[in-house]
């Protein structure tokens, strides 16, 4: 036989607050704001519409989590419009209650236990970069931030994050559209054009490329990628372009197109390329205009030329690497000097350094065991799948993986 807990005061309190929608939101003034995310969750759970909205009147935080809410019924949706109908009428008033504090409706998806960390509520970050123009020059500072993450694929996004996209293009000036992380796959130019001039650009941190082999729809996305200033994660995987289709100069005016944008990206922290046949022989260049250092850098099944090869620790972007992963990238036919020098230049930060798949021969290790040994932040040293025979790792303090 289970012996279930009684409900506490709390609870008690909240069940009866919400049996009496009237009274309830002629209270809401005077609830405390620690009883505000519970009721909100329950109300929503109940469907108590009307305490909802009144609620979104007096959000007493910065940040209302919606997300943690996401797709965990068919009835999202219908909260969602709820919630972004009663928004309109406050932006359309421009005046807020004098307790109301909401200025970011977080959409992304997060385990509702969030709900429990006061955290989540505070958050603030997204009005780093609190104003944008009009076609009139006029700068306009938008009322509420809507964020989202966003999956753009060669059709249409999902009905929800279409919606949202919509609903927050025509508000301009009143809401904007902020993006955690943005997901592209096979872009499709038209499309994706109208989301990305709804989006506040500044606003994504983490951006994923995936197929992007048409050439035109590069170029034409290579500006938005310069506008993403506050971009920390990007990820390019399959980018192998048409470029038999292309003349030289053609090929390289959309390499410098594309590379030159990277200039902007000053917050970059992590960089993975994967896969990306179509820069092969330039990542020089995109190295060259990366004007900050690295964090993390992948390149991962990607066939590179000498010259890539070669120029890959010469540049600042490369000066300061923590995590180092160049897993199934052919390294059998290169020299090891630019490794060495890269580990030497490295060696007070590196803490990861993943060489599997490389196809290694022992003179190419034995060559960069000596600067492996000054790498005193290392602790993880992965060689699984390169052809040695014998390996001596004295003085190099590491945790094997492989």
């Amino acid at each position: 036989m289970s012996c279930q807990s009684p409900p506490t005061l709390q609870e008690l309190a909240e069940d009866s607050f919400l049996r009496d929608p009237v009274l309830a939101i002629s209270d809401l003034d005077r609830v405390p704001s620690y009883f505000f995310p519970s009721l909100f969750k329950k109300a929503c759970s109940r469907r108590c519409i009307s305490i909802m909205m009144a609620m979104v009147r007096v959000w007493p935080f910065p940040c209302l989590p919606l997300g943690a809410m996401i797709m965990r019924s068919r009835a999202y949706k219908k909260i969602l419009e709820i919630i972004l109908f009663e928004l309109d009428d406050l932006l359309l008033q421009k005046v807020f209650h004098s307790r109301c504090r909401l200025k970011v409706l977080d959409l992304r998806f997060m385990p509702l236990k969030m709900w429990d960390k006061w955290s989540v509520f505070m958050t603030s970050d997204w009005s780093e970069n609190p104003a944008g123009v009009d076609h009139s020059g006029t700068e306009v500072k938008p009322l509420v931030k809507v964020v989202i993450d966003l999956v753009l694929k060669s059709d249409s996004v999902d009905t929800i994050a279409s919606f949202v996209v919509k609903w927050v293009g025509r508000r301009k000036g009143l809401m904007s559209l902020c993006c955690g992380h943005l997901q592209i796959w096979s872009m499709s130019a038209k499309y994706h054009r109208e989301v990305l001039e709804i989006l506040d650009l500044d606003s994504i941190q983490k951006l994923s490329l995936y197929y992007m082999n048409n050439t035109t729809c590069l170029f034409s996305f290579s500006p938005y990628l310069g506008r993403m200033r506050h971009l920390r994660s990007l990820l390019l995987c399959h980018l192998s372009g048409p470029g038999f289709f292309l003349t030289p100069v053609e090929k390289q005016r959309i390499i410098t197109q594309f590379t030159s944008q990277f200039v902007n990206l000053t917050h970059l922290r992590s960089l993975h390329l994967h896969n990306v046949f179509f820069l092969r022989g330039h990542l020089d260049e995109l190295f060259w205009w990366l004007k900050s250092p690295l964090e993390t850098l992948l390149v991962t099944k990607c066939f590179l030329s000498k010259s890539d090869w070669t120029h890959m620790c010469e540049f600042l972007c490369a000066s300061q690497l923590k995590h180092l992963i160049l897993k199934w990238t052919i390294l059998t036919n290169f020299s090891p000097e630019p490794l060495r020098v890269l580990l030497l230049k490295t060696a007070s930060t590196l803490i990861t350094l993943d060489l599997e798949g490389c196809q290694l021969m022992d003179s190419q290790l034995n060559a960069i065991l000596p600067a492996l040994r000054h790498c005193t932040q290392l602790t993880r040293l992965n060689f699984y799948g390169n052809s040695l025979s014998s390996c001596d790792l004295e003085g190099v303090d590491i945790t094997r993986s492989g």
